[in-house]
């Protein structure tokens, strides 16, 4: 009997050393939860801010205008399915950003492809302003010589006949 008091003594020792380890390893895992949980408040939160800066709340343009992207965090659910209210993430809200994404990406492709074309006509409308100018720039040198040319015969004009003047040689 001895020996069977023994045993237990044994046995009950080492419940008590594995009871103490449980509780440490709860301790470290409720500290672990805790943790993980601030997380993903700071995630949510995070989230929320992206949404209200990017102009993603409720009502989204269409053809989104149904689709409400917000999300709560519920750290106090007893189910993981119940941790965050909102639309399914996997189901709802990824698609829709996608979506959306692909319709903005398409948005700014049309606007760079309109730039390159105004661009292209901005250059040939000043590549036409500049060869206009040359040929106005031409045409200033023209009058500037025919208008010599007038003054010259002017000159000659008012020059009585008999008292026209040869260049000596």
């Amino acid at each position: 009997m001895n020996m069977d008091h023994e045993q237990l003594s044994r046995r009950l020792e080492d419940l008590k050393v594995k009871i103490a380890e449980s509780q440490k390893t709860i301790l470290s895992l409720e500290v672990g939860i805790a943790n993980r949980g601030a997380a993903a408040e700071d995630s949510v939160d995070v989230y929320t801010r992206l949404l209200s800066n990017l102009g993603l709340f409720s009502p989204l343009p269409p053809p989104f205008q149904d689709i409400d992207l917000r999300v709560e965090l519920n750290t106090a659910a007893s189910q993981t399915e119940d941790l965050l209210k909102g639309p399914d993430v996997l189901q709802v809200i990824r698609p829709t950003l996608n979506a959306f994404i692909e319709d903005k990406r398409s948005e700014r492709a049309a606007a760079e492809s309109e730039r390159i074309r105004v661009d292209h006509e901005l250059d040939q409308l000043i590549l036409e302003c500049e060869n206009l100018e040359d040929d106005i720039n031409e045409m200033e040198k023209k009058v500037m010589v025919l208008n010599e040319q007038v003054d010259d015969l002017r000159e000659v004009s008012l020059l009585p006949f008999g008292l026209i003047c040869y260049p000596a040689f």
